[in-house]
């Protein structure tokens, strides 16, 4: 089945970007309703013929060179052709009533620009460390903005949004080094049109204990994408949706990027590279005291893991 034929004008495709993780990935493929069209980003070609045998339903899109996740994920999403994307990772999983409640949701919501469901964090083991429900919610623009201005807290195998959005927004950004080209977009989303919260927990998001975000999030360049990140999301504000996005937000922003790297840092290589981030990075100045005090109280009390 070539990645074309993935799917017709169907109402969900569900667009995977995987990468070197062929076991898990079948784990999450055999968790998907047979009912809605998948298609798989291959990057860097790592799935053999036999693989993609064992899932013949399924359309690969195969890249032959490694290109950057963000490049994955578009190419990932280019691939459906369906009114509405979903795109989980390729170590995530869903459960058996996953997707009756994402097409329950979606026919009840015909005018949504994005849904946000609700999530368990699972670590490698399978074990839930966490779980996120939002309370139900359908806002209009800027309401459902106002819900995620710091950060998105839903993740990417519970966020469902319309390919015209997709389209309008040019897909992720790919300028991202290490972060934020996810909350860009999904910000953005929400200035688009309708944001739909829904608390049923739909998928179970895996949170490796070596992870990229634990080595990346205490780096200059975390912080250099959250200022990229911020700054879009300003100026596509001002000019695409009329809503004032004020400095003072962009320094909170960065400063709850700030102040988690200051506690990975701590907690990895001692109290004073927690103290070294800090220096690293530009003070923001334009957050709110209370915020300014606890990056103080972080730098100076012992990092609890």
């Amino acid at each position: 089945m070539t990645a074309q034929a993935a799917a017709s004008g169907t109402l969900l495709g569900i667009a995977v970007p995987s990468y070197k993780r062929p076991d898990l990935l079948a784990r999450l493929l055999d968790s998907i309703d047979a009912h809605w069209p998948v298609v798989v980003s291959d990057n860097g070609a790592y799935l053999d013929e036999a693989f993609k045998a064992r899932h013949p339903s399924v359309g690969f899109v195969v890249q032959p060179q490694v290109v950057s996740p963000a490049s994955n994920w578009n190419r990932a999403a280019q691939a459906i052709d369906a009114d509405w994307i979903v795109m989980p990772g390729d170590d995530d999983l869903y459960y058996p009533s996953s997707f009756a409640i994402i097409e329950q949701a979606i026919r009840a919501n015909p005018d949504a620009a994005i849904f946000f469901f609700g999530h368990h964090i699972i670590d490698e083991c399978d074990r839930i460390t966490g779980t996120w429900q939002p309370p139900a919610l359908a806002l209009a623009s800027p309401e459902g903005f106002e819900r995620v201005r710091l950060g998105v807290p839903a993740r990417p195998p519970g966020i469902v949004f319309r390919r015209e959005v997709f389209e309008r927004l040019r897909g992720f950004g790919e300028e991202f080094k290490v972060t934020a080209s996810d909350n860009d977009f999904y910000q953005r989303a929400t200035l688009l049109g309708q944001t739909v919260f829904v608390p049923d927990v739909v998928c179970g998001y895996r949170v490796w204990s070596s992870g990229s975000t634990a080595q990346a999030i205490a780096s200059r360049e975390w912080l250099d994408d959250v200022d990229l990140w911020s700054s879009r999301v300003q100026a596509f504000a001002a000019t695409d949706a009329g809503y004032r996005y004020p400095d003072s937000l962009r320094d909170e922003v960065y400063m709850a990027n700030l102040r988690a790297g200051v506690r990975a840092a701590k907690i990895s290589r001692g109290w004073a590279a927690g103290w070294r981030h800090a220096a690293r990075a530009r003070y923001p100045w334009r957050a709110s005291p209370v915020s300014q005090f606890k990056l103080l109280a972080q730098l100076m009390l012992p990092a609890r893991p």
